[in-house]
């Protein structure tokens, strides 16, 4: 999946494909297929470290898709192509590239305040805020915090974390809502010179892992998924006869 992804993208910008080079590890690969040049230690541990945090997440959209999928006895290929169709949306996958959105779009720490609250005004969602499992805070946001700072600092591009800084203390102060994973991610990704087109093609690179893992689970201790639906709808009524 790493190599298809830098294929595709390469040949999209009309640049030649670079394959894989087997003394790079796995995040330095990718980021060399991508970029065309090797990368020091920080921007390939920072890279390491996301992968490793969106590897697995127990039963998110995607994972538990694939697991519905094998649990009729499909195959695995085909339960993580019904996973990669879940995470494009964006409250799932695409949230990351959402997110980067967000934080172009205010622009400045000085217009967090403001454009957070027309935001709110219009019933918008703040991407990268607030998460179905974690209520207090998403640990793996925490975790990711400071290799953004460090390579904000390598890229000379500290102003977005000050701008994010600024946006997380508005969307705490009016909403209640920690940042998610998806807030650090994006602008790392930024700094590591990734483009945002493939900020959730990433984020499948990364879970790939995770949902060939419960596939296998799953196809191992097989019983088919198959949820019951509860009717919501109107009382039951009565119908007269044709004629009466």
């Amino acid at each position: 999946i790493p190599t298809a992804i830098a294929c595709q993208y390469r040949l999209s910008k009309g640049l030649p494909v670079l394959p894989p080079r087997a003394d790079l590890s796995h995040a330095a690969n990718f980021l060399y297929m991508i970029r065309g040049t090797e990368v020091d230690a920080a921007a390939t541990r920072a890279l390491d470290v996301s992968l490793i945090l969106y590897a697995e997440h127990e039963f998110n959209a995607s994972t538990f898709t694939a697991r519905v999928v094998c649990s009729t006895e499909s195959d695995l290929h085909s339960g993580i192509v019904a996973a990669i169709g879940a995470l494009k949306g964006p409250l799932h996958g695409g949230a990351s590239e959402e997110a980067w959105s967000v934080l172009e779009s205010v622009g400045s720490a000085g217009n967090a305040g403001r454009w957070i609250d027309r935001a709110l005004a219009r019933q918008q969602r703040i991407m990268g805020f607030g998460h179905r499992v974690y209520k207090q805070a998403d640990p793996r946001a925490t975790i990711l915090k400071p290799y953004c700072q460090e390579l904000s600092r390598e890229v000379q591009e500290e102003r977005w974390e000050d701008i994010a800084a600024t946006i997380e203390q508005a969307v705490v102060a009016r909403k209640k809502l920690p940042p998610n994973v998806d807030w650090p991610t994006a602008r790392l990704y930024h700094y590591l010179g990734l483009p945002v087109r493939i900020y959730t093609p990433i984020f499948a690179m990364a879970r790939v892992a995770g949902w060939a893992a419960h596939c296998i689970e799953q196809l191992d201790h097989n019983r088919l998924m198959r949820p019951r639906g509860r009717y919501i709808g109107p009382p039951r009524r009565h119908v007269r006869a044709a004629g009466r």
